[in-house]
C-alpha cells in the first residue's frame, strides 16, 4: 500500500516539474531568438550581454569576449539549450506516465515497454546533443581565456555517459518486454 502512495507522489512531482520548467524553456528560447535574429534590437538589449550557459564551470569575464559575439557560438548555445529543455520536458512527461501506469495498473504492461524505449531514445538523442554542444561551447570559452604560463586540457567526452544511459534504458525496455510477455502467458495458463 505504501509503494502505491510513493508512485502517486512521484508522478505528481514529475507533472508539477514539467509545468514549472515550461516557462524557463520559453525564456531560454526567447533569449536565444533575440540574440540570433534581433541582436541590435531593444528586445536583445533587455537581456543584457549574451552569455552561454555552461554547467561544467562558471567563468565571469570582466568584459564580454569576442567569442560570445560570434554567431556560431550563439547557434551552438541555442541548440544546447533547446536540446536540454526538450530532454528534461520529455523525460519528465514519460516518467510521469510510467509512474502513473505503475500506480494505477502495474509495471508489467506493454505501454511501459514503449515508455522505456522512449526514455532511451530521448537520452540517446537529446542528451548526447546537449552534452556534446555544451562541451564545444566550454572548449571555445576556455580558448577565450588567454591563460599564460599554463594550459587547460579538456576532453569533450561527457556525452558518452548519455549514450550508455540511453542504451541501458533500451535494454531495460527489452527485458521488460520479455517479462510482460511472461506475465501475460502466466495469466492465460492459470
Amino acid at each position: 500500500m505504501n509503494t502505491k502512495i510513493l508512485f502517486k507522489v512521484t508522478y505528481l512531482i514529475c507533472r508539477t516539474l514539467f509545468i514549472l520548467i515550461i516557462p524557463i524553456g520559453l525564456y531560454s528560447f526567447l533569449y536565444h531568438m533575440a540574440f540570433l535574429f534581433f541582436p541590435n534590437s531593444s528586445f536583445a538589449e533587455s537581456f543584457g550581454e549574451f552569455e552561454p550557459t555552461i554547467s561544467l564551470l562558471t567563468i565571469e569575464f570582466e568584459t564580454q569576449p569576442d567569442i560570445f559575439i560570434n554567431t556560431d557560438l550563439k547557434i551552438l548555445s541555442f541548440i544546447c539549450e533547446i536540446s536540454l529543455f526538450i530532454l528534461v520536458l520529455g523525460i519528465l512527461r514519460i516518467v510521469d506516465k510510467l509512474f502513473k501506469n505503475i500506480y494505477k495498473e502495474s509495471l508489467f504492461i506493454m505501454e511501459n515497454v514503449k515508455l522505456f524505449y522512449m526514455i532511451g531514445i530521448f537520452i540517446l538523442s537529446f542528451g548526447t546533443i546537449f552534452f556534446y554542444t555544451e562541451g564545444l561551447i566550454f572548449d571555445k570559452t576556455i580558448e577565450a581565456l588567454h591563460i599564460t604560463n599554463a594550459s587547460i586540457g579538456f576532453s569533450n567526452l561527457s556525452y558518452i555517459d548519455t549514450i550508455f544511459t540511453g542504451i541501458a534504458c533500451l535494454l531495460i525496455g527489452v527485458a521488460l518486454k520479455v517479462a510482460v510477455k511472461a506475465v501475460e502467458e502466466n495469466k492465460y495458463t492459470i
